[in-house]
């Protein structure tokens, strides 16, 4: 068994420009994922910029992710990121890691709504395929709430490489969590006392949680 260790970034969709085929707040542009083999060592990763049909890359969103709109302008659209992805994940069998639901939600949203029925996508949207070691990690160590990554790296005594909201950098470093815990099945947390402010700041979070609370249905 292989694991793909998968995290997304999005950009915001404005309300005028969702419709009754779109109605969702955010879109993908940007995939990131690390492919591990069955003792969770590094195969391969890939960093896929994605042309979003809706949405558009804001100060705030430029800001946090990095990504700019000259990256985006003449990407792929998402079918063939995805087709892509597949492709360069083989035959394997494998399982998806991601670090919460969201990432999950979003592509399903997108899949439904740009119909994207290709027999691949299919294959690789199978809610069986997919793991949230968000939900893994807060109930091995019985957290009521959920943890960020960055909070879980600390927690795991492990040094975050790269840029929070790079889609291929907080793959990259969720990959490098989940090795050590599924190697280490013991381990214990370097501190579970509660962090302070300043370390969970506002940036805390992932893009898929940002958008959450904002989905519209549309008539």
């Amino acid at each position: 068994m292989n694991y793909l260790v998968i995290d997304l970034e999005m950009c915001k969709v404005p309300k005028d420009y969702r419709n009754k085929n779109y109605k969702y707040a955010s879109e993908i542009i940007q995939i990131g994922a690390v492919l591990l083999d069955e003792r969770y060592r590094r195969r391969d990763e890939i960093c896929l910029y994605v042309h979003p049909e809706h949405g558009v890359i804001d100060n705030f969103i430029a800001n946090m992710t990095g990504i700019k709109n000259r990256q985006i302008k003449n990407a792929p659209k998402l079918r063939e990121r995805l087709l892509e992805l597949t492709e360069w994940i083989g035959d394997r069998e494998y399982q998806v890691f991601a670090w919460s639901n969201s990432d999950f939600s979003q592509l399903s949203h997108e899949v439904r709504s740009k119909k994207l029925q290709d027999e691949k996508i299919q294959s690789f949207m199978a809610p069986e395929r997919w793991i949230d070691y968000q939900e893994v990690f807060g109930k091995k160590y019985s957290f009521e709430k959920a943890v960020s990554l960055q909070e879980a790296l600390m927690l795991c005594d492990l040094t975050q490489d790269g840029r929070m909201h790079d889609g291929l950098d907080d793959a990259l470093n969720t990959a490098k969590l989940i090795r050590k815990l599924e190697l280490n099945p013991e381990y214990q947390l370097i501190c579970r006392q509660t962090l302070t402010e300043e370390e969970s700041g506002p940036l805390n979070i992932c893009l898929g949680d940002l958008f959450a609370g904002l989905h519209i249905e549309c008539a």
